[in-house]
C-alpha cells in the first residue's frame, strides 16, 4: 500500500485534525478561532459553547468521533489593564464531562490551580442538556425550573481538589456525593497546617488542632 510522507521544517496552520483511515475524527489541534464545537450523538449540543473563548489547544475524540478531554490555555487583558489567563487538561467520562481536570487559573492577580475528580450522571449529557432546555421553555415557576433542573444533574459533583486556593491556602479537600466539602487538610498562607470535619452544610464540626 503506498503511502505519503513529507519532512516540513515549519508548519503554520490554523487547525489540524488527525484522523483514522475512515475519516473519524481523533484529534483536532486549534487555534481560537477554530474551537471545536461539543459534538455528541451526531450534532452540536451546546452551540455557541467555547466560542468567544480566548483559548487555543487540543481537543481529544473517541472511537466514535466525541470529545472525551482535552488540553486548552489562553489569556486575555480587559480595557483596565487586568489579566486573566488559564489552562486544563481533561479526560472525560464517555459522552459525559470531565471526570479528571489538571487546572490553572489567575483572574486580576487571584490564582487557582490544582488537580480535580467528579462524579457525573450516567445519563448522557446530550440527554441531560436536551431535558434541561425541555424545563427551560415550560411554563413553570422559575423556582421549580430551578428545582427539576437540579433534580436532572443529581450526581455531577466535585469529588475532590488538590491544589492551591485564592487566598493562597495549599489544601487537599474531599467532598460528598452533593460536591459538599466534608474533610479539609490545609497548610494556609502562614504556614499554619490545620486539618477539618465538616457536616453535611459544610460547617466545621471538629479540628485539628482543637481551638483553644
Amino acid at each position: 500500500m503506498a503511502t505519503n510522507k513529507g519532512k516540513f521544517t515549519e508548519l503554520n496552520v490554523e487547525k489540524l485534525n488527525i484522523v483514522d483511515k475512515d475519516g473519524t475524527i481523533k484529534m483536532t489541534l486549534f487555534n481560537k478561532e477554530n474551537i471545536p464545537p461539543l459534538i455528541m450523538d451526531g450534532k452540536d449540543i451546546l452551540p455557541g459553547h467555547r466560542q468567544s473563548d480566548p483559548i487555543s489547544g487540543i481537543m481529544f475524540y473517541n472511537g466514535i468521533g466525541e470529545e472525551c478531554g482535552g488540553l486548552i490555555f489562553g489569556s486575555e487583558v480587559d480595557e483596565e489593564g487586568n489579566v486573566f489567563t488559564g489552562g486544563s487538561l481533561t479526560f472525560d467520562q464517555y459522552k459525559q464531562d470531565q471526570v479528571v481536570q489538571m487546572h490553572f487559573s489567575e483572574d486580576k492577580g487571584e490564582s487557582v490551580y490544582g488537580f480535580s475528580i467528579y462524579d457525573r450522571p450516567k445519563v448522557s449529557l446530550s440527554q441531560l442538556v436536551e431535558k434541561q432546555a425541555t424545563i427551560e421553555k415550560s411554563n413553570l415557576s422559575e423556582e421549580v425550573k430551578s428545582e427539576e433542573i437540579d433534580k436532572l444533574y443529581e450526581g455531577n459533583a466535585q469529588r475532590a481538589f488538590m491544589g492551591k486556593d485564592k487566598e493562597g491556602n495549599v489544601k487537599v479537600q474531599l467532598m460528598d456525593s452533593k460536591g459538599t466539602p466534608r474533610i479539609r487538610m490545609v497548610v494556609d498562607n502562614n504556614d499554619v497546617p490545620r486539618m477539618e470535619f465538616l457536616n453535611e452544610k459544610g460547617e466545621v464540626m471538629y479540628k485539628l488542632p482543637p481551638e483553644n
